[in-house]
């Protein structure tokens, strides 16, 4: 039972007694009938109160219970529970509260609800108790909570308003749930989602760049033209890649781009783009773009290009408003390498203002250029195969032509004088012309035995100290001849107090013999050839100028290269191989130094500079020599020869020069045949060709050396072959020959090596 139930009872008690005295007064009662009848009315109403007063005191436990447990509920709840007056002043607070707070209870009481609130959201707070005036429960509201001494934290609120029977706001009761777990809960699902977001988005750029570079590589592979090459690499990127694209590709050995190739996604951009490279290219040194690239080897990569980076780049007004027509906002340089060799470079921008270059599209370039480096690669190589072929075969066409045109002259006189007999002046003149179409050949074949022991590295030089003045003056006297014939002026200038340096003389004189006689040859009639030799600091300067037909500019960079001739033509004026000059840049490489080659153009003349390393003076040596000079005819006398060569024509000319010079000779044709002269000869000195049928000139020599090993005595052996590369050579020093001579040989030179080897045994 509770109060009101109680004094309900006791309202009707009251009721009933008044009624008994009003019947009372109106009804005769004896005084002890009235008496009985309030006390069974007294005793009824004393159990009634009684009940009443125990059901009270039952209600009263149950009460005290539920307040308990609501006060356990209160302290012990894991969220944080205040009470506040409408101003914020802080009431009550659970254990919660307090711990969040981290304020003990009784100092809290009293508190002002702000002083716990981060600065950042003061005002917000103001607002919302403003709000909950006409509010009865708040929704949730997330702040960050200051607690005393700690770091902050986010919470969430949830706020009801108490109001009393006139609705007037009393009190607000506030819930305060701790909510950074959730918020870190949160945060790391929305880092998982954003990179899971991340993984797909990279996934499918992955499969785009696969996709694209999968293209790519076929596109680059379908052709080896070179050019066609260079723009299929940009027209890949267009528009995938970029907005416009550039491939710069160095051609020629030379240090700027010269013929770039341009694809843009607009026809009047390209045109732009085309304006820019011929009125405004970007310098060979300059600190940005393709020629930066060029130079390091390093990408660049601007995503942001700001129109202020434009105007420092910009040479004018002009310029600038050429460079703010194509609105570009991001770029990407990548090189075209291949095995550290720089090919070039591709240059990829962009002209959307939402497209903006990362590292990703950066990667994806240069991967792209790689793929692009190594196609290009693929069709030089391919252009430099059929142009090999090419001049191989013109080559072919100029050796056979250069061969036959000699040969022809050297037949037709000999014909001529075989015949019938001719005047004295007249067989000369056949006689100068057969000599001098024989020596001709003999340079020929030198010239390519020459450019076959480069390709080999074969050559080999007599290293000795060297005084270059005498050598300039025999290649001056070698050429005067033919300078006379075509009234050409020889002019020299040889400072004679040029130090020596250290070289081969005879290769040395080659050196100046290639580039006189090429100045000659190339030098018209009544012309100018200029020889210089002067000190240039350390080192020692040869220049050779003439006023000749000059070089072009586009054959100036292959001026030394094997088989290269400007004019190839059945129509060409001049003759030769055109191995000279790579004779040439060898043997000068050979004695560590350099050549080089400059023209004006065709027309005006070329000029030759060789610069050797001067030696440091050094204390004079004298070598002496103690060669055989051949100034008689009978340095021969008492030398039994005998000559061995299946050409019936060589080996009589062979015998025929050794016995005009006194030696006694014997020639045979065969390798069996000299086995049995040498039973019966024992001559001093074997003479013998290499290459013969059957048998050859190294079985000769082996079968001769087997027998002396028996007999103890030794020949002197001289291997005369028309083999000439240093391969034969040393096979025939293996095999047991002293000398190595190849064929042709003078007469004199002949005679010269088979005296000094017979003295250098005496």
């Amino acid at each position: 039972m509770n109060v009101d139930d109680f004094s309900q009872q006791v309202e009707t008690l009251r009721s009933r007694i008044t009624g008994l005295v009003q019947r009372t007064a109106n009804e005769p009662y004896s005084q002890q009938e009235l008496t009985a009848e309030a006390f069974e009315e007294l005793q009824i109403t004393l159990e009634e109160l009684k009940i009443a007063s125990e059901e009270l005191q039952a209600t009263r436990i149950v009460v005290e219970k539920e307040r308990q447990r609501y006060q356990e509920l209160f302290d012990f709840a894991p969220d944080g529970y205040l009470v506040t007056d409408t101003f914020g002043t802080i009431l009550e607070a659970n254990r919660a509260a307090t711990i969040h707070l981290n304020v003990l209870q009784r100092f809290l009481i009293g508190k002002p609800l702000l002083t716990f609130i981060a600065q950042s959201d003061h005002q917000v707070f103001f607002n919302y108790l403003t709000q909950l005036q006409h509010l009865n429960r708040g929704g949730e509201w997330e702040l960050c909570l200051q607690p005393r001494e700690k770091i902050c934290f986010d919470v969430a609120l949830t706020v009801v308003t108490v109001r009393n029977e006139l609705g007037k706001p009393v009190a607000l009761r506030w819930l305060m749930r701790d909510i950074s777990q959730r918020r870190r809960l949160e945060l790391q699902r929305q880092q998982l989602f954003s990179h899971e977001q991340a993984a797909r988005i990279a996934a499918q750029v992955a499969e785009k760049r696969s996709n694209f570079l999968a293209e790519a590589s076929r596109v680059l592979v379908s052709s080896l033209d070179y050019r066609t090459t260079l723009t299929s690499v940009a027209q890949l990127a267009v528009p995938t890649l970029a907005d416009w694209c550039i491939v710069d590709v160095v051609e020629n050995n030379l240090a700027v781009f010269t013929n770039p190739v341009i694809v843009a996604s607009e026809p009047a951009k390209e045109a732009l783009l085309r304006e820019l490279q011929q009125r405004y290219p970007i310098p060979v040194d300059a600190d940005y773009g393709p020629a930066k690239v060029l130079r390091t080897g390093k990408p660049e990569l601007l995503t942001n290009i700001l129109e202020s980076s434009l105007q420092r780049k910009s040479l004018n007004e002009e310029h600038f408003s050429l460079l703010h027509q194509l609105q570009v906002k991001s770029q990407i340089v990548v090189p075209l390498l291949v095995r550290d060799r720089k090919l070039g470079t591709i240059l990829f921008a962009s002209a959307q203002p939402e497209r903006h270059y990362t590292t990703v599209d950066l990667e994806m370039a240069e991967e792209l250029a790689q793929r692009a480096a190594f196609a290009i690669e693929n069709a030089q190589l391919y252009q430099q195969a059929q142009e090999a072929n090419r001049i191989k075969e013109e080559f072919l066409a100029i050796v056979s032509h250069e061969l036959r045109t000699p040969l022809n002259s050297m037949l037709g006189w000999v014909q001529v004088i075989r015949t019938r007999k001719w005047d004295e002046a007249t067989t000369s003149k056949a006689l100068e012309t057969i000599e001098r179409n024989a020596k001709l050949q003999r340079k020929l074949i030198d010239d390519i035995l020459d450019v076959s022991r480069i390709v080999q590295g074969l050559i080999r030089l007599n290293i000795r100290k060297v005084d270059l003045v005498p050598i300039i003056q025999a290649a001056i006297e070698v050429v005067y001849p033919t300078s006379e014939i075509k009234d050409i002026q020889v002019e020299f200038n040889l400072d004679s107090s040029v130090g020596q340096v250290m070289g081969d003389a005879e290769r040395l004189q080659q050196v100046v013999w290639n580039l006189l006689s090429n100045a000659v040859k190339f030098t018209p009639n009544g012309g100018r050839v200029e020889v210089h030799l002067e000190q240039v600091n350390s080192n020692v300067q040869i220049t050779v100028s003439d006023t000749g037909k000059g070089i072009s500019a586009d054959f100036l960079p292959y001026i030394f290269e094997r088989f290269r001739q400007a004019d190839s033509t059945t129509t060409r004026v001049d003759n030769g191989l055109g191995l000279g000059l790579a004779i040439v840049l060898h043997l000068v490489e050979m004695h560590s130094g350099t050549v080089s080659a400059f023209s004006e153009g065709e027309g005006r003349g070329a000029k030759f500079t060789v610069s050797l390393p001067l030696l440091e003076p050094q204390p004079e040596q004298f070598i002496k020599e103690s060669k055989v000079k051949v100034d008689n005819l009978s340095i021969l006398n008492g030398l039994q020869i005998l000559v061995v060569d299946d050409n019936a024509d060589t080996r009589e000319l062979i015998a025929f020069i050794l016995e005009q010079s006194g030696g006694q000779v014997r020639a045979v044709s065969s390798v069996g045949e000299a086995l049995k002269a040498l039973k019966q000869l024992k001559p001093d000195v074997l003479v013998s060709d290499i290459g013969m049928p059957d048998e050859d000139g190294y079985s000769l020599i082996r079968k001769v050396r087997a027998q002396e090993a028996e007999q103890g005595e030794k020949i002197l052996a001289v291997a005369l072959t028309a083999f000439a590369r240093d391969e034969e050579r040393r096979l025939a020093l293996q095999a047991g020959f002293q000398v190595h001579v190849s064929k042709p040989i003078e007469p004199e030179k002949l005679v010269r090596v088979v005296a000094n080897l017979a003295k250098g045994c005496n």
